[in-house]
């Protein structure tokens, strides 16, 4: 009772926090409830979404990256910068610059 004074009033929830489709969301994920069947099940489908999450990412990562060596590309050949001012035109590495420009030459 000597720490009555520093207790604080209980915090109030947000209005959207008793709206019906939050309870049906919780409901859903809410593990404790389900079978063993359906908590594997549950859990191969989340492995799944990450998975294709990453694919996707990646996917998307391997565009920039061909997207970023069609432009310095055409750099090298429309124009007559040095590597150290393509690279800081295109925000990439010199070594990423002349490795392009080993592959043009290598064509």
């Amino acid at each position: 009772m000597k720490t009555i004074h520093t207790v604080t009033q209980p915090t109030q929830f947000p209005k959207f926090w008793d709206e019906e489709w939050l309870k049906v969301a919780i409901d859903e994920l809410d593990s404790r409830k389900m079978t063993p069947d359906e908590k594997a099940s549950l859990e191969i489908l989340i492995a799944r979404n990450a998975e294709s999450v990453k694919a996707e990412s990646r996917k998307i990562k391997e565009a920039e990256q061909k997207k970023l060596f069609e432009f310095v590309k055409s750099l090298l050949i429309k124009t007559q910068h040095t590597v150290e001012e393509i690279a800081d035109i295109t925000d990439t590495s010199v070594d990423f610059v002349e490795s392009v420009q080993r592959h043009l030459s290598a064509n």
